[in-house]
């Protein structure tokens, strides 16, 4: 037997492409002896045996350490019993001998060992490649292994290198791929609470330090999407799920099926107008909304206070496609106008004024200075009638587009209440200023130049309109018209909407006054309902999704979800994961600035993202 084997190293030494061994167990000793004499280059692949743990006893660790370092590609079969060695498909030793000492040693088994040369190796050849393919190849990038399978999109694996939640991973099969992701990750040891760890201090740290080294730590990992080899470039709905011993690898940034997913949308179809909006955590791949579904199915933008809202949708602005869309900003603290200075930006500073635009404005303007109208005297019924043939909800239709708020209060008193009305416009010119008063027509001049801009993107800033009946007769009065030329003239358009629970609150939740027409929160509904029909999306802000309408929240069909610390606010967006998912929910809280949860119809999948600040 020691004479075949010198023969056989001799043969190795003298290879000039490939080593193919098939053997159900391996002596480590003489893996490496022949391995030794390999020349550089050679290509070795090996077939083991793993029908029962007593193979892994005998083909021990080592074996397979020494095949990693020559980075042999490893298979594994449970029903291997042949014994083959072939050199360069020119050369092979055919018989009973396992690669082992028992096997080789003249003093071991009695074995039988056939050369074989030339022609004749052929067979074997095709034989080895039979046996491959009805084996499971190691994969030498593998991240984890399924363990146990609790749905068709669902498993827990054991993970043989460390991995942050959130990870993606590959499991490659023979015609198709899947794309999972590790939602979660613990570890399966407990301690063994009948020890007595009151012994002594440092015996109990040292008793656990080396428990918890010995620790197995599983993931639970989802199925996100399934790459089809049949049609090329189609990402569809996971028809085929993970299976026992399936063998996860880690995702590359340049991974090119990647790079194509992040293009693609829930539905696994191109996306019509992919903007980048950041990067994946981890991978540095970018990652890119498409426009077209956040203008006919909306989307929520919703985190704390410098969580990075504002800069997520600045960075969307700014590479959406030029000709794209049309996009109208509400910008209540002046942030857009500062850090959009793009060309293609048309921004108009609203001055502090007052529009009231229902008589209900009118007389909460007066309780608001001491005054009392119960519209009961023939004067107070004649005024605010007056006053009502001037307010219109309509930017055509209102008296304000030619006269001021002071002209026609002062027109519409008559006798007694001239006076009250004197008294009053005195105490708001004090305390506001006569432009508030005033400037009515020149607001009126400004929002109608910005709705006609041929600028793509028409920023409204608020930030002096602080009187909140103002704010929201301003934003409602916009809405209408922008919902306006929606259905006369259908293209993309998009409004944004900052602070969103102040426009369309749920019930309740601030203190707009009651009693009064809200023509903010009827048209931003109205949006979130119709618009879609006219291509025109909504993409609500806000950092109070609890005090934002439930009703108008559910029509947000793209997420991107910031940090929030409120159990209230993490259950209004708890409605944007699905069971499987649920885990997320706890880190939210923790997420840093700049980091958000992207999720809904205009992504491909639910993806922990991150944006530069």
């Amino acid at each position: 037997m020691k004479e075949f084997f010198e023969v056989l190293r001799d043969k190795v030494s003298r290879a000039k492409k490939s080593l193919k061994i098939a053997s159900p167990w391996i002596d480590l000793c003489l893996l490496e002896k022949l391995l030794e004499a390999l020349p550089k280059d050679v290509k070795v692949e090996v077939i083991l045996r793993v029908q029962e743990l007593k193979d892994l006893s005998i083909t021990g660790e080592g074996t397979f350490r020494a095949l990693e370092r020559y980075e042999a590609d490893v298979y594994l079969s449970d029903r291997l019993h042949a014994k083959v060695i072939i050199v360069d498909d020119s050369f092979a030793l055919v018989g009973s001998a396992n690669l082992t000492g028992a096997g080789m040693r003249e003093e071991g088994n009695l074995e039988a060992i056939v050369f074989l040369e030339g022609e004749e190796v052929k067979g074997i050849v095709d034989l080895f490649e039979e046996y491959k393919r009805q084996s499971v190849k190691l994969l030498r990038d593998v991240f984890a292994v399924v363990v146990s399978v609790e749905s068709s999109t669902e498993a827990t694996v054991l993970l043989l290198e460390s991995l942050p939640e959130q990870s993606f991973l590959w499991v490659k099969k023979e015609d198709y791929k899947l794309l999972c992701k590790l939602t979660r990750i613990y570890s399966q040891s407990s301690v063994n609470l009948s020890e007595d760890l009151s012994k002594s201090k440092g015996w109990a740290l040292a008793y656990l330090r080396t428990f918890l080294s010995k620790a197995n730590y599983m993931g639970k990992v989802k199925v996100l999407l399934e790459l089809r080899r049949e049609r090329e470039g189609y990402f569809g709905t996971p028809l085929k799920g993970l299976n026992l011993g399936d063998q996860l690898i880690g995702v590359k940034s340049e991974d090119e099926d990647l790079q194509k997913i992040m293009k693609t949308n829930l539905s696994g179809y191109s996306m019509d107008i992919p903007v980048r909006v950041g990067r994946l955590v981890g991978k540095g791949v970018d990652v890119f909304v498409d426009m077209a579904k956040l203008t006919s199915m909306h989307m929520a933008i919703l985190g704390t206070t410098g969580s990075g809202k504002t800069t997520f949708v600045v960075r969307l602005l700014e590479n959406m496609p030029s000709g794209s869309t049309k996009v109208f900003v509400f910008d209540l603290f002046g942030e857009y106008s500062q850090k959009l200075r793009l060309e293609r930006a048309h921004s108009v500073k609203i001055p502090y004024t007052l529009l009231p635009l229902w008589v209900e404005d009118i007389k909460e303007l007066f309780r608001d200075y001491g005054f009392v109208l119960q519209e009961k005297s023939e004067e107070e019924k004649t005024f605010l009638a007056q006053m009502r043939s001037h307010l219109r909800a309509s930017l055509s239709l209102s008296s304000y587009r030619e006269r001021p708020l002071k002209e026609l209060l002062l027109e519409s008193a008559k006798g007694g209440l001239r006076r009250d009305i004197h008294d009053l416009i005195f105490m708001l010119t004090k305390e506001l200023g006569e432009e508030s008063l005033e400037n009515q027509p020149q607001v009126f001049k400004l929002l109608e130049e910005a709705l006609s801009s041929e600028k793509e993107i028409v920023i409204f800033d608020l930030r002096d309109v602080v009187n909140i009946s103002t704010r929201l007769n301003l934003v409602g009065l916009l809405l209408r018209e922008v919902f306006s030329m929606a259905k006369q003239k259908p293209e993309r358009r998009l409004v944004v909407l900052e602070e969103a629970h102040n426009f369309a609150p749920e019930r309740g939740a601030t203190e707009i006054p009651t009693g009064r027409e809200n023509l903010a929160i009827n048209m931003t509904k109205k949006i979130a309902l119709e618009g879609r029909k006219f291509s025109l999306g909504l993409l609500a802000v806000s950092q109070r999704p609890a005090n934002l309408s439930k009703y108008v929240l559910s029509q947000l069909n793209t997420q991107a979800l910031f940090r929030l610390i409120t159990q209230r606010d993490i259950e209004a967006v708890s409605q944007f994961f699905e069971y499987p998912q649920e885990d997320q929910l706890r880190l939210i809280p923790t997420l840093k600035p700049g980091y958000l949860f992207l999720s809904g119809i205009g992504v491909p999948f639910s993806m922990l993202v991150e944006i530069e600040l």
